[in-house]
This record gives structure tokens, sequence and C-alpha cells, in this order.
């Protein structure tokens, strides 16, 4: 492997193993939570045991293990049947298992935050019905800001960027930048979180609220 690819190679393996470990922690919370370190375990050395990259049969054997009979069963038989290819000099050929594990978070991600928006609210009226698709959005957006790992892709994250500007004299200032994000659904049905910094301005309209794009929180998921 040339050493141009292998930074590529390695961001992509630690991606996997940080979507593996929150797939296993999920399944650990509905499930036993006694399989969570074993299951960790298996998807990490299936990350790398096919010359330091993913191996696809590797990580069909943990999916037999660990992922049949729980909401990640319908990405069994994805990885079972997917071939594993190379992509230059970076193996490939588990992209639609991935892409099956990221919409099972998302499907899980949605489901908690309807659970915990209708728990005092049966949505029998119209108004009420509206007021929970606030509540769903509210919480998905904080969950998905305000959470140290991003709970779609797993991936570590920060709700803040910093900046650095310079004034009249040159001195360089460091700033921090909060982030906020929306939500997208693409044309496979995938719901994704796109992030955007606060000092994005909304377009110009009539009587604004305010003219920055600051979201609420939701429970404890405050930032």
């Amino acid at each position: 492997m040339g050493p141009l690819l292998r930074p590529t190679v390695k961001k992509i393996r630690a991606q996997l193993i940080n979507l593996f470990n929150l797939m296993c922690n999920n399944i650990a919370i509905e499930g036993d939570p006694t399989l969570l370190d074993a299951c960790i375990g298996c998807f990490a050395r299936a990350s790398r045991s096919s010359n330091n990259q993913p191996s696809v049969s590797v990580l069909g054997e943990c999916s037999d293990l660990y992922l049949v009979d729980t909401r990640y069963d319908d990405c069994v038989g994805i990885i079972s049947a997917a071939q594993q290819t190379t992509n230059g000099n970076c193996v490939n050929g588990y992209c639609a298992f991935v892409r099956c594990v990221r919409r099972v978070n998302s499907d899980l991600l949605i489901a908690r935050c309807y659970s915990e928006a209708s728990e005092d609210n049966a949505a029998e009226l119209e108004e009420d019905q509206i007021i929970l698709f606030k509540n769903i959005t509210s919480c998905i957006l904080a969950m998905a800001r305000c959470a140290p790992n991003n709970p779609i892709t797993g991936q570590p994250q920060s709700n803040t960027i910093q900046t650095t500007s310079y004034n009249k004299l040159g001195i360089p200032i460091t700033n921090n930048i909060l982030l906020y994000n929306t939500l997208q659904v693409n044309q496979a049905g995938d719901l994704r979180t796109i992030t955007f910094p606060e000092t994005t301005n909304i377009q110009k309209y009539v009587c604004p609220y305010e003219f920055n794009l600051r979201q609420t929180s939701w429970l404890g998921y405050r930032c």
C-alpha cells in the first residue's frame, strides 16, 4: 500500500469502528448488555482483519453472532451477500451494509424521540399532533447536536468550532462558534443531519423572530 493512501484507509477504518461501536451499544441497550464488549471486539477485529483493512467475510461472521434477531437483522443478509472488492488500495464491498446500519441507527433515534415526545401527548387533536411533531424534531436535532457521538454515524463530535480572526494590530483572536444542525431525508429515505455555524444568516423576511438560527434544546440535551 502506497504511503499516500494510508491516511485515507486509516480514517475509513476509524469511522467504521465508531459506527459499529454505536451499533453494538444500541443492541446491548435493547437486548443483552453482557454481549457489548464481545460485539465491539468482534467488529473491531473485522474492521482491520484483511491486511489491516475491513474484511467482508469476518463482518459477516460477526453479524451472524450479534445482529440476528435484533433491529439490525436486515443488515445481516446484506453483508452476507457482499463481495469483497478493492477500490484503489482500499478494501471495499461493505458500503451497503454500512448504509443499512446507519439507517437503523436513524430509525432508532426517531423511535426514541417519538417515545419521549409522546409520553404525555396522545396526539388525538390536531393541535396536539402539531406539538408532537415539533417536539420530535426538537429531540432529534438536540440529540444529534449535543451528544458526544453522532447518534447516526457514531462519530465523535463537538458542538463548537474554533475560528481565528485578526485585529487591527494583526494579533490573532480565537473565537468559539456554536454549531447547529438541520434534518434532511434523502431519496433513499435515510435521515441525515447537516451542520452549520451559528453565524449563518437566515433568509431575510418580514418580522423574523431572530436573525440567526439558534435552536431549542430537549430535556437533558442542552448545548
